[in-house]
C-alpha cells in the first residue's frame, strides 16, 4: 500500500456520453482529476468528435473498445480488433498516445489482458472493488467504490469489506463513498471513484456527487491524479 504520505484521489468514467461534459466542468471546479474511458458504440448520447477534443483539454481520455463488448464473450480476432481499433482512433483524434485501457462490463482473461498489453497500453482498469492499493498486475486495476446505488450486491461487499456499520453507507453512496475517503486518509493508498456520468443525469446524482467532490477536495495531504499519471508514477 502506498506511504500516507503519498495519499492520491482519482476518478474514472465510463462509456464517452454527452453528459460527461458536465462532469467534466464538476471535476475542474474541484480540482479533481478525471479519466473519462471512451467506447464509439452507437448512440443518440456519445460524445461528438469535437466533444472530445474538448473533453481532452482537461480530462485524460482512455479506451474503452469500440462498440463495447463483452471481450471475453467474443473471438479473439474480434477482441484484439476492438481493443486496437479504439486505441488508434481516439490516439489519431487527439493527437497523442492513449496510455489507458478500461475493459467493457469489467469483464477480461488472461487472453485479453495480453492483448491490452500488447498494444501498448500502460494499465487497464476493471470494476472490481478492492480497496485503496495499487495492484500487482497493472492491466487488473481494481477501484474503492461506484458512485451509484444501481449495484446492491457491490455496495454490500464494500459496506462488509470496510465494516462501514453505519446503516446509512449501505443504501447510499454518497455516504459510503465519504466514509471510505476518512479510512483512506487514515491508512493511506488510493482513493479511485468510478461511474457513469449518464447515472448522474438519469438519477438526479448531479448534487451527490457535487457534495462528494467538496469533501475530498483541497486537502494539501491529497495529490489529485489522473489513472494514467498514478501508472506512470508507480513504473519510475
Amino acid at each position: 500500500m502506498l506511504a500516507k504520505r503519498n495519499l492520491i484521489v482519482t476518478t474514472s468514467w465510463d462509456d464517452g456520453t454527452v453528459t460527461d461534459l458536465s462532469l467534466a466542468e464538476r471535476l475542474l471546479k474541484y480540482g479533481v482529476k478525471g479519466t473519462f474511458y471512451i467506447s464509439r458504440r452507437p448512440s443518440q448520447r456519445i460524445l461528438d468528435e469535437k466533444d472530445l477534443r474538448e473533453l481532452d483539454q482537461n480530462s485524460e481520455l482512455g479506451a474503452h473498445t469500440m462498440n463495447h463488448p463483452d471481450l471475453t464473450r467474443v473471438s479473439l480476432t474480434e477482441a484484439r480488433r476492438e481493443i486496437e481499433d479504439s486505441k488508434k482512433y481516439l490516439g489519431d483524434l487527439l493527437g497523442h498516445d492513449i496510455s489507458m485501457f478500461c475493459y467493457p462490463y469489467g469483464a477480461y482473461n488472461d487472453d485479453v489482458k495480453k492483448m491490452v498489453k500488447d498494444c501498448g497500453f500502460i494499465g487497464a482498469r476493471t470494476c472490481e472493488p478492492r480497496g485503496f492499493s495499487l495492484p500487482e498486475d497493472p492491466y487488473q486495476w481494481h477501484i474503492t467504490l461506484l458512485a451509484s446505488n444501481n449495484s446492491p450486491l457491490m455496495a454490500l461487499k464494500i459496506w462488509w469489506k470496510f465494516r462501514l456499520w453505519n446503516p446509512r453507507s449501505l443504501f447510499d453512496w454518497e455516504s459510503r463513498a465519504k466514509s471510505l475517503f476518512d479510512i483512506v486518509m487514515e491508512v493511506g493508498g488510493v482513493y479511485h471513484l468510478y461511474g457513469h456520468s449518464s447515472d448522474q443525469e438519469d438519477n438526479d446524482g448531479w448534487q451527490k456527487l457535487e457534495r462528494l467532490l467538496a469533501y475530498i477536495a483541497n486537502r494539501q495531504e491529497v495529490r489529485y491524479m489522473t489513472n494514467g499519471e498514478i501508472f506512470r508514477q508507480a513504473s519510475e
